[in-house]
């Protein structure tokens, strides 16, 4: 059995015997797990999460068909067919050594509608272990069932552990470069609020696009070394988009001179390939620019929109299907199942709406 996360989660979960290490007699049955636990640490901080060849398997390295299955698999859940959904997204957990936390939460919610409870708490520690937080595992009606199974209190008392290797995993030098941009992103991006109409303009042009600037040549040099720093290589989504997005809604004028981002976008383009990059964040980067460029007139993939035309809709959807985002139709309906039955794909907030048909 190959030194991987996934092999090693599942020592930690009981579901094979840990035959990569020597026997321990009973006296140092808790050193084994304890040995299981520090490999686990070590392979994540080293680059276990790094993708692995498997013969007669899809390409590891190729995230796209990764993300596009999963959004075929969406598309059955949105009309209930949570077998063949669940079968879907079993294939891409089973082939990628790399997985979005995202999937592992929506993986266990499928294995409960199919009454595989140990499936489900294996899937429940691998989404723990890459940042699902207990406090809004409690806030999932469905996932929360499993608190009246005996198992529930190993995965308390497992908590921390898989914790630490969300906290402790990834590149964490450039987790905390990119942690510390986010903050001073933030603070500027904080003051734009107090301002309005051509004062916010001004101030956006004159006092936030330096910044960013500057953000942005601390950034491109981290692609550029390490990869794109997104979920996979610093364990958060979401800082580096952020600021990408922010740098793209500068203003029009600003964006229609802008070089940086015709620059990085085929390199955030080769990020969301190689699983660096999700499709959602890539949305929303790419969807800024857009509709700040040309005045909200065009989308690539409706992030931001509220309506759209009939003609409009279809090009969306073909924009989404080549990145693996589900279309609009399927998210509506993803949206209505969640309310009616608590089902929660977990998608962001901008892009889990119901988008209106313009005439």
């Amino acid at each position: 059995m190959p030194l991987t996360v996934t092999n090693l989660l599942k020592l930690l979960n009981g579901l094979q015997p840990p035959d990569l290490y020597p026997r321990l007699d009973c006296k140092t049955a808790r050193m084994n797990h304890l040995l299981t636990l520090y490999f686990l640490l070590n392979a994540v901080r080293f680059g276990a999460f790094l993708p692995a060849s498997l013969p007669g398997q899809t390409d590891q390295n190729d995230y796209t068909t990764y993300h596009q299955t999963i959004a075929r698999a969406q598309q059955l859940i949105a009309r209930k067919h949570y077998q063949q959904g669940f079968a879907l997204y079993k294939q891409v957990l089973d082939t990628y050594e790399f997985v979005f936390s995202r999937d592992y939460k929506v993986a266990t919610q499928l294995a409960l509608q199919m009454g595989q409870k140990q499936q489900a708490f294996s899937y429940l520690k691998q989404a723990i272990a890459t940042g699902w937080t207990l406090s809004d595992i409690k806030k999932n009606a469905l996932v929360t069932t499993l608190q009246r199974d005996p198992h529930w209190r190993v995965v308390e008392k497992q908590y921390d552990s898989l914790r630490a290797l969300y906290r402790n995993g990834g590149n964490q030098a450039v987790r905390h470069r990119v942690e510390k941009m986010f903050k001073k992103d933030q603070r500027k991006a904080l003051l734009a609020l107090f301002r309005v109409g051509a004062t916010q303009e001004r101030y956006a042009e004159k006092r936030f696009a330096p910044h960013s600037e500057q953000q942005m040549a601390q950034l491109l040099p981290i692609i550029d070394q390490y990869g794109y720093p997104g979920e996979r290589l610093i364990h958060n989504g979401y800082w580096a988009a952020v600021m990408l997005s922010h740098h793209n809604s500068i203003s029009k004028a600003y964006s229609l001179k802008d070089t940086v981002y015709p620059h990085v976008r085929p390199k955030l383009m080769k990020a969301l390939r190689s699983g660096q990059l999700s499709p959602y964040e890539f949305a929303m980067i790419d969807d800024w620019y857009m509709a700040v460029k040309t005045n909200g007139q065009e989308t690539h993939f409706g992030y931001l929109s509220s309506s759209l035309t009939a003609q409009a809709k279809t090009k969306v959807d073909q924009h989404r299907e080549a990145i693996g985002l589900s279309s609009v139709e399927t998210i509506s309906l993803l949206a209505d199942l969640q309310k009616q039955t608590g089902f929660n794909c977990y998608l962001p907030s901008n892009l889990a709406k119901k988008i209106a048909t313009a005439e």
